[in-house]
């Protein structure tokens, strides 16, 4: 079993001290954390560090025997190799979940023991589950790299499972040596590595066929029912109807009925079987012929799954384990009649007389040959295809697949006609082509006899083969609808518009009531829409709101909604926003975010479960008007309408189905320009255009693909034309985000503040000469010189928007003054110099550990004290500064509206969630209590400013840069936006025409 989620944070602390750790190890899970723990700092933007966790699992979940006989060197490739694998594998496999994605990676090494050491050659296999029921272990593995050397064998424990973080990918690892016990050549090493994938691919099967139905009691009756109508006299030989049940992993199961005269008393049937093969169900009477029993026996038997029974990828040959079981049977009874055997063997034959054929092939690549034929629809066609039809529409096959698609196309399509018959072949690269030639297929309705074809991927893309016959009268207007089809998904595909953003940090929730942090906030504005949003000019203008009457007290709102649909096509209403509103503000209802509320009448005494949800000043006219009572003017509320938090949410699935925000497509309803069609918050979100939205004709992108990535792996994937999308809003900048000639740099600059805030809820930043102190240890124009991202000083905890260029209330460095301030507060405080250690949560990498190091050297060369650094994720970060524990931590604040109260209104009391400081203040609550009630602009403003005043002389928060927002995109994107201050509309984003994104 795994640790706690508090332990694996110990394991995965560079910083954790050995004698912490929760459980004992081996000698080697130290050695090999340092080891990390020295790569994890010279690659520091090469990874996040879940590599630790992996660490943990592996020694978890490893053997003794495996751990003590291999240096700790493997350990460290081996756990290296299968974080990035999982990484690359679920990257590849986010918005492709129908195709297989799989990785190999060899890892040769040595095993010690006492008195001897030997060469073993480790194989690391990972691939994506796309069925439950997928089968795949070291013995498919070993019996598909033994028809590549036969003297192979497995060393014995050297088998390991990863316990993937990612419940969709399985990795494995085991070794091989050969039985000599000599190395593995450069050329055996290469004959291995050869094609081995595409054979690996082969050999993950799904332990119930499709192809083979399993059986049910109705077809079992049916059975004993047919088979009995056949002994008609006491001569008769029995009759046997043989059905394929199933695998494991160690065994082949077929389901036998058999129908005989009941032979003499005292026969055994389970007596003439091989021990264990034999697993009896039932017996029943049918019928008495001349007073003698006919029988029907209901039985099993298991095979064990050796190599006799598989191909030479490693996958079950049906055929050689159905003959195996009807040789077994005729062992314990003599002769009998296969009933179902014939059309099966003449499937065979069709088999073998297509690989006759095709002698090079079925020797070198018996899997392609066989996958072609299986793969043949209608099922029938495998038994009744004339043999040179089958090898016609095969070499067709084989001559388009030595062929690239041209540059430009995403598709191929050839016809060949000839007197009686009509070969098609099409080849191509994106999944969709499958789907429109499939709709095809329907629609046309052919007769069994009148077609044949197959789907196969292949390393060179996905082919359609099939064959028509020349004379029906649906012949060509079938390949001139298909031709129009694929025409039409071609000239789609040319003209869509895609936008790929990389993501720093995976989303908290898709839904609005919740997700209000970065990046979460963003994509929901993709999906949802409020009464109000911002324009391209950062103005808030009416959104699902057709009209808005504010009355002249400005605390009465009517919003008169324009009709609008959700994502399924039911009509969006007033009673949606209260619903969703109302769900916030309820007690149970779990939200960070419920303050944003506050300014409407009872809302927060609702919360707080002072007051009725009837009574918060929210009401429904109609299905189409909403109106809003304040309890005091808000000159930016139609601001925060704009916020997602404020989107409405499909009353009746949130009632009936309230896990709907972890779905998607149909089952994700929202009414913004874009629905949900891949939602994997660790992975990634595929979004396409909403056809509901009522703006849709507006809206340029097809497709919006977020995909989760570290820093290192976003440049690397932006430099390949992988994404055109990194940095803010949706995840950090970073020092590698460097423009070229095909890209361009956007920065908008004083975005955000970077704030160092203080825990004065507890020593021993409760004093405020030891902030003060602080404060002017700071030397703000160093860390500023020396970052790798413009930034600009800051002076006060506001935005520089938002202070119409007041004087600012924080200090300069001042050495002297910081010495004297830090002396006296330690003496006040009855510290000891040599006692006071201090720490200091920031992020893991990028600006807020540079910033924190640059902090750390500061305070130490004016105080000559220690600061311990404790760098994490930002989610593990907050969630400690929400919590109280901390003494002093990095916060990068943002304000999604233009208005001082945002920020300011945080500080009001000390038990709000995103006061971090704990910190409150009489005198400032009476001055944003005045702001609240003031109705003309600039008395409201100067009562703002004042309590800023109040709240940089008592420094909770110490600002220290202000941030750009920045990011960098592709040169022929087009930002459809002329003010960057605040959230903009990435919807309103297009490409410069013949320069999609596709």
């Amino acid at each position: 079993m795994l640790k706690s989620g508090f332990e694996l944070e110990q394991i995965r602390d560079c910083d954790c001290e050995e004698n912490s750790l929760p459980v004992t190890f081996c000698p080697s899970f130290y050695q090999v954390k340092e080891k990390l723990k020295r790569w994890a700092i010279r690659f520091s933007h090469a990874d996040d560090s879940s590599i630790f966790s992996d660490l943990l699992i592996f020694y978890l979940i490893s053997s003794k025997k495996f751990l003590d006989h291999r240096e700790h060197v493997h350990f460290f490739r081996l756990v290296l190799s299968i974080h990035f694998m999982q990484k690359k594998l679920y990257r590849s496999a986010t918005f492709l979940p129908n195709q297989r994605s799989l990785e190999i990676r060899w890892l040769p090494t040595t095993l010690h023991f006492p008195f001897s050491s030997k060469s073993v050659l480790g194989c690391l296999i990972g691939f994506n589950v796309m069925d439950r029921y997928e089968l795949f272990d070291e013995e498919n593995i070993l019996l598909t790299l033994q028809k590549y050397l036969p003297e192979l064998h497995l060393v014995k424990d050297s088998s390991y499972c990863h316990a993937s973080q990612h419940k969709n990918l399985k990795l494995f690892y085991l070794e091989i040596e050969k039985k000599d016990g000599l190395p593995f050549s450069l050329q055996e090493q290469k004959i291995l590595k050869q094609n081995l994938e595409e054979k690996v691919k082969n050999t993950i099967q799904i332990l119930s066929p499709a192809i083979f139905m399993t059986h049910n009691e109705e077809e079992v009756y049916k059975n004993i029912l047919v088979l009995s109508q056949e002994i008609r006299s006491l001569q008769t030989i029995p009759q046997a109807y043989i059905t394929f049940e199933g695998q494991t992993g160690k065994e082949i199961v077929f389901l036998i009925t058999l129908v005989y005269t009941s032979p003499l008393q005292g026969f055994a049937l389970n007596k003439h079987f091989p021990e264990g093969a034999f697993v009896s169900e039932r017996t029943v009477t049918v019928k008495k012929l001349k007073n003698q029993p006919v029988e029907a026996n209901i039985f099993r038997i298991h095979m064990h799954r050796d190599a006799s029974l598989l191909r030479s990828d490693g996958s079950l040959d049906f055929y050689s384990a159905r003959q195996k079981a009807a040789a077994l049977i005729k062992g314990a009874i003599g002769e009998f009649r296969d009933y179902n055997g014939g059309i099966i063997i003449k499937r065979q034959e069709l088999l073998h007389g297509f690989k006759e054929l095709f002698p090079e092939i079925t020797k070198y690549d018996p899997e392609l040959i066989e996958s072609f034929f299986y793969a043949i629809t209608p099922i029938v066609k495998q038994v009744v295809l004339e043999l040179d039809v089958l090898c016609k529409l095969f070499t067709y096959f084989l001559e388009n697949r030595k062929h690239e698609l041209a540059s430009g196309a995403t598709f191929a399509f050839k016809t060949y006609r000839q007197a009686r018959h009509i070969f098609l072949v099409v080849h191509w690269k994106h999944f969709s082509f499958k789907d429109v030639i499939s709709t095809v297929l329907k629609e046309q309705a052919f007769e069994k006899e009148d077609i044949a074809y197959n789907f196969l991927e292949t390393e060179e893309g996905t082919f359609f083969t099939c064959f028509v016959q020349s004379g029906i009268t649906k012949a060509e207007p079938f390949i001139i609808a298909l031709q129009k089809v694929l025409d039409e998904r071609h000239k789609k595909m040319l003209g869509q518009q895609v936008l790929r953003i990389g993501m720093d940090y995976s989303a908290v929730s898709l839904d609005p009531r919740i997700g209000g942090a970065i990046p979460s906030i963003d994509i929901i504005r993709l999906l949802f829409e409020g009464l109000t949003r911002f324009n391209q000019l950062g103005e808030v203008e009416n959104a699902i709101a057709e009209s808005i009457e504010i009355s002249s007290d400005l605390k009465h709102y009517t919003f008169k909604l324009r009709p609008s649909f959700w994502s399924d096509g039911s009509p969006v209403s007033a009673f949606d926003f209260e619903y969703a509103w109302k769900k916030i503000l309820s007690v149970s209802f779990k939200t960070a975010y419920a303050y944003l509320f506050y300014p409407i009448k009872n809302a927060k005494e609702a919360k707080e479960g002072f007051v009725s949800p009837d009574e918060i000043g929210i009401h429904v006219q109609d299905a189409l008007t909403l109106k809003v009572e304040l309890s005091h003017p808000t000159p930016y509320f139609l601001q925060l309408t704009s916020y997602p938090l404020y989107s409405p949410i499909h009353r009746t699935i949130d009632q009936q189905h309230p896990e709907w925000p972890y779905q998607s497509e149909k089952n994700y309803p929202c009414n913004g320009p874009f629905q949900l069609k891949i939602n994997r918050p660790n992975q990634g979100f595929q979004l396409v255009k909403n056809p509901y939205y009522k703006d849709s004709c507006h809206i340029h992108m097809d497709e919006v693909l977020f995909t989760f990535m570290n820093p290192t792996q976003a440049i690397q994937a932006f430099n390949k034309k992988e994404i055109d999308w990194i940095g803010n809003p949706f995840g950090l900048w970073d020092s590698a985000y460097d423009a070229n000639k095909e890209s361009q740099t956007i920065s908008i600059p004083d975005c955000r503040v970077c704030w160092c805030a203080f825990n004065v809820a507890s020593a021993p930043f409760n004093h405020h000469k030891l902030r003060l102190a602080i404060s002017y240890a700071i030397q703000r124009a160093q860390i500023v010189a020396g970052a790798f991202i413009p930034l600009n000083a800051a002076y006060a905890p506001l935005l520089p928007r938002d202070r119409d260029n007041t004087p600012p209330v924080f200090p300069e460095f001042d050495m002297e003054k910081a010495r004297q301030l830090f002396h006296e507060a330690l003496h006040e405080l009855e510290i000891p110099k040599e006692n006071f250690r201090i720490s200091l949560l920031c992020g893991e990498m990028g600006l807020q550990k540079y910033t924190a190091t640059c902090l750390k050297l500061q305070l130490q060369e004016c105080f000559g004290i220690e600061i311990d650094l404790k760098p994490m994720l930002w989610g593990d970060q907050f969630k400690q500064m929400v919590a109280g524990s901390f003494e002093m931590g990095l916060v990068n604040w943002s304000s999604y509206i233009k208005d001082p109260i945002y920020t300011l209104d945080f500080f009001k009391s000390s038990k709000h969630v995103l006061n971090f400081s704990r910190w409150e203040h009489p005198e400032f609550q009476n001055l944003i209590e005045h702001s609240e009630q003031e109705v003309d602009p600039k008395k409201r403003l100067a009562y703002l400013l004042k309590a800023e005043q109040i709240l940089g002389f008592d420094m909770p928060v110490i600002p220290l840069y202000y941030l750009p927002s920045q990011a960098l995109v592709r040169k022929d994107l087009q930002l459809d936006n002329q003010s960057f201050s605040l959230p903009f509309n990435v919807s309103l984003s297009y490409y410069k025409p013949n320069n999609q994104g596709v």
